[in-house]
């Protein structure tokens, strides 16, 4: 997902789900903090061997390990491909590696929850949206919550 790309409904209905989910956990103030721990942590909160990772209002877990390795390949994704679509890769090894990572990771599911039932219910997500065989992108919240930075989750936010 480009944010600058968007038109202003996408914008909009994006901002609208960010918000959905931001109040299942607490608010906007719990989200953004969920976000800026995700950011601040010593090692990449992916990378946890227990398939959990707690920030100061909550936790997320997806049930397994991963690895190294394909921390890098996603990081490199958002840095390298010029399209949401990460099968529209020219390189034959990052090729590989986006495949490995799109079979290791497309089963797991994310489960966020507040620390207290009363901040709201949590929420899961996936973190591939599977648009057809040839077009595979993240979920916009996996790509939010994970790969971007704060400064866009702040301008979707805040977007009118």
């Amino acid at each position: 997902m480009k944010y600058n790309t968007l038109t202003d409904q996408q914008k909009k209905d994006l901002q609208e789900f960010v918000l959905e989910c931001a109040n299942s956990i607490g608010g906007q103030n719990h989200f953004l903090k969920m976000i800026e721990d995700i950011k601040e942590s010593k090692q990449y909160p992916l990378l946890n061997k227990t398939g959990k990772f707690h920030f100061k209002t909550g936790t997320i877990s997806w049930g397994k390990e991963i690895y190294k390795d394909k921390v890098d390949t996603l990081k490199n994704i958002t840095r390298t491909l010029p399209s949401d679509n990460l099968l529209d890769c020219d390189n034959i090894k990052l090729s590989k590696e986006i495949n490995n990572v799109i079979k290791t990771l497309g089963k797991l599911e994310f489960t966020v929850k507040p620390n207290d039932d009363k901040d709201g219910a949590g929420f899961s997500f996936k973190p591939f949206n599977t648009i057809s065989d040839e077009n595979i992108e993240f979920t916009p919240i996996f790509q939010i919550i994970f790969l971007d930075s704060i400064n866009n989750t702040k301008k979707l936010i805040t977007y009118k």
